[in-house]
């Protein structure tokens, strides 16, 4: 008999927080890699399971390996509440944490001594060799793995995390046979509270690419993802779009990732394919570098169905952007790329921050003046926040 995994999602409404309604990436992911055995996903975010609900459901499985996969810091409490469930409930199992929140504050995380293991860093490559080691009761190999924390005579051993995703050679195909996905399309909750979705459209995301070259000063993508980009062979992007577009019935497919226009000839490829196969869905951008735009990749977009694109501008005041920000922008590309956009009957968004530390209330000014004379169709204005593995949380502890 094959060895029994369970994968976990947490519902993010506990302890008061917003619902997360957005499809776990990390789900198709790891159906992917771990084919081969008896895994079994319970998703307690899109049956919005209590944890009552949850430790009752738990109680009727069984389990050697329990993966918790997990996103932002914020939803901290979530994960230690869920792991201190599987424990009560499974105290045997090996209980493996990872993602995001696991790989930016990995110390914090193994205080809680409900979770066996830490895992940083991506899953590919890396998972299967893990979830054998311990089934087999490998010590050795388990010490030996890469990217992890664990326990030895009741301390914790931190192994640093030697590569990332953007050094894969071969990006995994997302396997949705496990994957509540309709349920995530469908779900009016979804549909309502998506803030790229004011249409009430049935929507779903997509990422096609990883890691980031730049380095700005408030982000984590490089210490999450690599500095370098990574993107997912252009087939398999078109291959999970057909696959969202006629088997969930989408209307609005969202691409998340700010590197889609990374590799020019690539992103060609796959909007010249979404308008070859017509499939009358509607196309958000979430984020993209300006600086890969012109007008022949903005009118592409417009006929492969973009109604919405992003893009983060960060500062309109030089000094902040390049002295402080690190963001290799120039502002005089700005505006005629937004007249660019609105001439195409392309709506373009942008992201700005104010409160860097060095910042003046007159550089917030003339930030601020700076995207009202772009005309954006809407802004965002966030708070500079020092979040954990950036430089500006290492300046913020400094200082």
């Amino acid at each position: 008999m094959k060895n029994k995994i369970l994968l976990l999602v947490p519902n993010y409404s506990w302890f008061g927080k917003r619902a997360w309604n957005t499809l776990p990436f990390a789900i198709p992911i790891i159906t992917s890699i771990l084919k081969e055995y008896k895994l079994e996903v319970i998703d307690a975010n899109i049956k919005n399971y209590s944890e009552e609900e949850l430790e009752s459901i738990l109680r009727t499985k069984s389990a050697d390996i329990v993966l918790i996969s997990v996103i932002s810091y914020d939803y901290n409490r979530n994960y230690h509440r869920l792991a201190e469930i599987v424990k009560d409930v499974k105290p045997d199992c090996t209980l493996i944490m990872g993602g995001v929140y696991v790989t930016t504050c990995i110390e914090h995380v193994m205080e809680d001594k409900n979770i066996d293991i830490g895992m940083m860093g991506h899953a590919e490559e890396r998972l299967q060799p893990l979830v054998d080691a311990v089934l087999n009761k490998n010590i050795s190999a388990i010490e030996k793995t890469e990217g992890i924390a664990y326990r030895k005579n009741y301390e914790v051993i931190i192994n640093p995390l030697l590569s990332n995703v953007a050094d894969l050679k071969e990006m995994v195909k997302p396997d949705y046979s496990l994957t509540a996905i309709k349920e995530y399309v469908d779900k009016e909750e979804a549909v309502a509270t998506n803030f790229v979705n004011e249409s009430r459209k049935h929507f779903a995301n997509v990422i096609t690419s990883y890691g980031c070259p730049y380095n700005c000063i408030f982000c984590a993508s490089r210490s999450i993802s690599g500095r370098k980009v990574v993107v997912r062979p252009a087939d398999d992007v078109l291959e999970e779009i057909d696959y969202l577009v006629n088997e969930c019935r989408i209307e609005l497919l969202n691409i998340m990732d700010d590197n889609i226009l990374f590799d020019q000839e690539r992103a060609k490829y796959i909007f010249n394919e979404i308008i070859r196969r017509d499939y009358n869905i509607e196309i958000r951008i979430d984020n993209v570098a300006i600086w890969h735009l012109d007008e022949e990749m903005i009118n592409l977009i417009k006929l492969a169905g973009c109604t919405r694109m992003g893009v983060s501008v960060e500062s309109g005041c030089d000094r902040v952007l390049h002295q402080i920000i690190r963001k290799p922008l120039k502002l005089e590309i700005v505006k005629p790329i937004r007249e660019m956009c609105r001439r195409a009957g392309l709506l373009m968004t942008s992201n700005f921050i104010i409160g860097f530390p060095g910042e003046t209330w007159d550089e917030i000014r003339e930030s601020l003046r700076f995207a009202e004379e772009c005309d954006f169709d809407m802004i965002m204005i966030h708070v500079a926040t020092p979040l954990p593995k950036t430089d500006l949380y290492d300046y913020a502890i400094e200082k």
